[in-house]
């Protein structure tokens, strides 16, 4: 494996993130943090450079989505394999904070590179975050106000699930 020096992204777009907690998917032995983000023009380019500079075969991680964008996913095991659950991020301050993104925040990576022997891949590995702007869900789910039934309606507590008709 050779290393490559990392390098901070610009803003990114998260389509997907996994870093609440590790993703075990497949297995506690497969068990990481990961994060989806749009590919921007600038990204792209670097990539391209790192590509060409390493002579690398492929880019792992790049994937073309259904509606044509361009995303990375990159992952990391370093936290995962120390015990902690919630992989730590920065806010745009650069200082710690407990938040993780999701999909629509912005944020920028820190990305180490390596090109892997076996197959003269480059893979990308997530060595950080910082989270640009949090993407705020409206608490009313998206709906706007209409007329008709408002209020909670107190289901009954059959107390066994045996009373369950499935």
């Amino acid at each position: 494996m050779t290393k490559i020096n990392p390098f901070v992204t610009e803003t990114l777009d998260v389509r997907w993130a996994h870093l609440h907690r590790p993703d075990d998917k497949f297995g506690v032995d497969t068990a990481n943090h990961n994060i989806t983000v749009v590919i921007s023009d600038e990204l792209q380019m670097k990539l391209d450079e790192l590509s060409q500079e390493n002579g690398a075969s492929k880019i792992n991680g790049m994937r073309t989505e259904d509606d044509g964008t361009q995303t990375l996913r990159v992952k990391s095991k370093i936290h995962v394999k120390d015990g902690t659950k919630v992989f730590p991020c920065h806010d745009a301050l650069s200082s710690p904070t407990n938040a993780v993104p999701f999909g629509g925040d912005k944020v920028r990576l820190k990305i180490k590179p390596m090109l892997l022997d076996r197959d003269g891949s480059l893979s990308l590995y997530l060595n950080g975050v910082q989270i640009i702007e949090k993407n705020e869900s409206p608490s009313n789910g998206g709906f706007e106000p209409t007329e008709g039934f408002t209020g909670n309606v107190d289901l009954p507590d059959s107390g066994s699930d045996d009373d369950m008709p499935f």
